[in-house]
């Protein structure tokens, strides 16, 4: 049975351990690493969606075109269907498939990016052992389409990092810099213009239908969240909040970083290795 000293002990060994982990976060390499991770989220996101839409879309309109023609108009087929045949495969199969490699050596980037920023090491499959398996691999291996649909989720989450980022480090300076501008009545989150949302359900089965009503949720313009404080002593406590505030904002984008890593992890993991690294004989 332990003794009360040796309790009292415990209790504030764990203490201690909780506040070095919790204020500690500001000294911390990993801080700033999951921080320069996130801030790249959102352009590379952009750039990602960017080429894997120009690269997808060529051939994936072409195919429509192809089959709507097919079954709307079979006779124009006769006359247009080799030469809109001969420019799918001439022009869109090959941009497909410098789509698909551009994924490939993105989702190489990314596996860099979380080993040197996030920390985590993603296994990849073997190399391919021949240009001819390279491109077979290109087209039929899981680990390609896998590494494509982790490339367009990149917009998202680097939307959703720059949103965080920005409403975390902006509510954190206005705060720890109240010193600066109390007694300003302008200072706050303010709506310039009213907000509305308008749902709307419709549910139809067997020729009837249900609709429901649209409610409109509004929030009018005007101030939401004001800032103002009238005396040099009640903005030093603001800004004393603030800080304690940002501690908690990093140790938030520390956990975003960390749920991308293991989102990162699942993904990318057998996915084909650089061709630029391990070049096929």
């Amino acid at each position: 049975m332990s003794s009360p000293r040796t309790t009292v002990g415990t209790v504030f060994d764990r203490v201690r351990d909780w506040s070095r982990w919790f204020f500690g976060v500001f000294v911390r390499k990993q801080t700033y690493y999951n921080l320069l991770y996130l801030l790249l989220a959102f352009p590379l996101g952009i750039g990602y969606f960017t080429v894997l839409v120009t690269g997808f879309a060529i051939p994936i309109g072409l195919t429509f075109a192809f089959v709507d023609l097919a079954t709307s108009e079979p006779v124009a087929l006769l006359f247009a269907g080799i030469p809109l045949a001969l420019v799918l495969l001439c022009i869109g199969v090959p941009i497909a498939l410098v789509a698909l490699f551009a994924s490939i050596e993105l989702t190489a980037l990314e596996r860099l990016l979380a080993d040197r920023l996030l920390d985590v090491e993603i296994p990849t499959s073997r190399p391919a052992r021949s240009v001819r398996e390279r491109v077979r691999r290109l087209v039929l291996d899981g680990g390609t389409w896998k590494g494509a649909v982790y490339l367009f989720s990149k917009f998202v989450f680097g939307t959703v990092s720059f949103i965080v980022l920005t409403v975390g480090f902006t509510f954190t300076y206005v705060l720890v810099a109240a010193p600066f501008h109390y007694r300003n009545q302008l200072v706050g989150i303010h709506l310039g213009n009213p907000v509305e949302i308008v749902p709307e359900l419709t549910y139809q089965h067997d020729g009837w239908t249900i609709d429901i009503a649209p409610i409109t949720l509004s929030i009018a313009d005007g101030e939401l969240i004001s800032l103002y404080v009238d005396s040099l002593e009640a903005a030093l406590t603001v800004s004393a909040i603030g800080v304690l505030v940002g501690l908690v904002v990093l140790h938030l984008f520390n956990a975003l970083a960390w749920l991308y890593a293991r989102y990162t992890e699942l993904l990318l993991q057998y996915t084909q290795p650089s061709i630029f690294r391990e070049p096929p004989q």
